[in-house]
């Protein structure tokens, strides 16, 4: 299962749907705006991970890398 339809199923089973039964398709596109929403890590996720700002920026793309690669999953 790849995040979208991991993040899909997620809000189904948020809004009470039967994860029985084909999602509907718009579950999916709000799946991929809630990941897209998440492309651009905060301030507080980076300081939590790193100290220097080369390795937050280092982070940040690697975070970038992760979240594409999510959308991009089909």
């Amino acid at each position: 299962m790849n995040m979208v339809e991991r993040v899909a199923r997620a809000m189904a089973a948020n809004y009470g749907l039967s994860l029985a039964h084909t999602l509907p398709r718009s579950l999916y596109a709000d799946a991929r705006a809630a990941i897209a929403a998440m492309r651009e890590p905060t301030d507080a996720q980076l300081f939590a991970v790193a100290s220097h700002p080369h390795d937050r920026d280092c982070l940040k793309q690697d975070w970038q890398a992760m979240i594409d690669a999510a959308l991009e999953d089909r």
